[in-house]
């Protein structure tokens, strides 16, 4: 296993002893109907409801069947249902798959069980009155367009970034060619800088996850620096454009990471040039900004700083270091096996390139 593994723990200074149920619905014969819902059983036991076959507008997803707690809410579960007024999601649920609730016109607003970890892409896209949503202390990924096209997103004009839970780069908003991504994000979000005029962003030693697209089509951009630490690189996240008919590399582009890293592994499988980061030479002047303030009242909002603990079998706080203009949401807490399961998942594309 890389040395990434042991580093991010240390950065992290995380230890979780429960296991995380793997995101995607299994789809075999351990499959059932239950009222208005049809269920999975996952590898780990718990359940993923898969299809509402109701025609109230009012829903609530149960938290248990049989003795089996719902852990997810599978993809596209409520996808295109204008009429649903209002869902009241399982009270332990950890993931909250793709395009749930894309284009529900009539939501208003959602409670988020405190357990998520996992929102999926397009989850809240094109909820064109969505207006209040609350994010879970212990959010660790926001995928793609998550919360685009809704009212709820707006608030954040005015801001350079949306950081949700204080761990979660979810979107940057501004126009600046230097961006310092604050300490303490653990996870740069599908598509965060996508088409962004960068020519120098500093990535933190306590990011682990960076998504598909993350930083795709940044033209400007022509070196960047990862840390040991990663646990995941998503599908064209890095020196990667648009070409005339299909994603192609973006010319002397340059990678900094170190032997035995998945950042040196995503240069190898993109044929990407690779330095080590000693060869890294940092600008002389970077960019320092205001923290700002949402145009609108969120829950849970938090610009403090937060106290280190350490607790073995438990979720570990980390200090949350602001070092730009950014709205940060809810708490703190980041739990590794999320990113050990995402890992295992989603890098196998690497390792098939490889042979």
């Amino acid at each position: 296993m890389l040395a990434s593994k042991r580093i991010f723990c240390v950065i992290l200074c995380l230890i979780v002893l429960l296991s995380v149920p793997v995101f995607v619905c299994a789809e075999d014969d351990t499959s059932f109907t239950k009222g208005d819902f049809r269920f999975e059983i996952l590898e780990d036991k718990t359940l993923c409801v898969t299809e509402y076959t109701g025609e109230s507008t009012v829903v609530t997803i149960p938290s248990e069947i049989d003795g089996r707690s719902v852990s997810t809410v599978g993809d596209e579960l409520f996808w295109y249902k204008g009429d649903i007024t209002a869902v009241t999601l399982p009270e332990n649920a950890e993931y909250i798959g793709a395009r749930v609730f894309q284009n529900c016109t009539s939501l208003t607003e959602i409670k988020l069980p405190d357990t998520v970890l996992e929102i999926g892409d397009a989850c809240f896209l094109g909820c064109s009155n969505l207006t209040k949503i609350n994010i879970p202390a212990n959010l660790v990924y926001a995928g793609a367009f998550a919360f685009d096209e809704t009212p709820w997103v707006t608030q954040f004009d005015g801001c350079t970034s949306i950081i949700l839970g204080g761990r979660v780069f979810y979107k940057y908003l501004a126009d600046n060619d230097k961006v310092v991504i604050p300490d303490g994000i653990v996870c740069i979000s599908d598509n965060a800088f996508d088409g962004k005029g960068l020519s120098f962003v500093k990535i933190p030693d306590s990011v682990a996850f960076i998504g598909d697209y993350a930083f795709y089509n940044c033209k400007n951009l022509k070196e960047i620096k990862l840390p040991s630490g990663i646990y995941h690189i998503g599908e064209n996240s890095l020196g990667m454009v648009a070409g005339a008919s299909e994603v192609q590399p973006l010319k002397d582009f340059m990678i900094y990471a170190d032997e035995g890293t998945l950042g040196a592994d995503y240069a190898k499988m993109y044929d990407v040039e690779i330095k080590g980061t000693g060869e890294f030479t940092e600008p002389e002047s970077l960019p320092e900004a205001e923290v700002c303030v949402p145009t609108a009242q969120i829950r849970d909002a938090d610009t403090s700083q937060n106290t280190v603990g350490l607790s073995q079998g438990a979720v570990i706080a980390i200090v949350l270091s602001i070092a730009g203009c950014v709205v940060i949401i809810g708490g703190i807490t980041v739990v590794s096996h999320f990113y050990e399961k995402k890992r295992k998942k989603e890098n196998k594309n690497i390792k098939k390139k490889k042979k």
